[in-house]
Formats: structure tokens, C-alpha cells, sequence
């Protein structure tokens, strides 16, 4: 999350948000917050409810111990209509989508 607050000038000036998901409990997120060093609105969905209504739970099931199931890390775009513009999806629960790779994306769709 922190590599994402450098691009906080440039998300800033174009009006948008960035929100998360993850499998954490609401206590771990405020606890870690500080850590991240992160400005987006920080969501728990550890019963992967959000994660499977999207269609976004990691179907190798390759999952840290004590976790049942992983979302695969996935980027969206979506703009003011609530469309989505762009998508991008890691094979690996370890990675996320480059910073700059989502700047040109935003540069591109938004």
C-alpha cells in the first residue's frame, strides 16, 4: 500500500479513491493501518463474501496457514458511472498491480 501513496499527488488532482479488501478482521486493519502508511478506505471481508460475489476467490486455494481462501489480488478502475475501465489480476496472492502500470492505465481509461 505505501508504493500506492506515491501516487496520492496524481490520484488527488484526478478525483479518485482508492479502496481495498481483504480477508482481515476490522481490529487487523486499524492495527496495521499505520504500518501501510495508507489514505484508502480499508474494507474487511474475511468470509469472502465481497471476494466471491465478484468472482475474485483464488481457485488454486494456495493460502497462508489459517486462512481459508484467498481473494486473488486485483486492480479495477472504475469511473464516476460506476463502469469499470480497466482490470488487472496477479496470478501470484503475493504480487500486486505495479503503481505505474496502474498510472498508465488511469492515464489511459479515466
Amino acid at each position: 500500500m505505501r508504493r500506492w501513496e506515491d501516487l496520492r499527488p496524481e490520484l488527488d488532482a484526478r478525483g479518485i479513491q482508492l479502496l481495498t479488501v481483504s480477508t482481515d478482521t476490522p481490529e487487523t486493519i486499524r492495527k496495521q493501518r499505520g504500518r501501510h502508511g495508507s489514505q484508502a478506505t480499508m474494507l474487511s471481508d474475511p468470509d469472502l463474501v465481497v471476494t466471491d460475489r465478484y468472482g475474485l476467490r483464488n481457485p488454486t486455494n494456495i493460502t497462508p496457514k489459517g486462512i481459508q481462501g484467498m481473494p486473488i489480488p486485483t486492480t479495477f478502475l472504475v469511473d464516476a458511472e460506476g463502469i469499470v475501465r480497466w482490470k488487472d489480476q496477479a496470478t501470484n496472492y503475493q504480487e500486486r498491480s505495479h503503481p505505474d502500470r496502474v498510472l498508465g492505465a488511469i492515464q489511459e481509461h479515466l
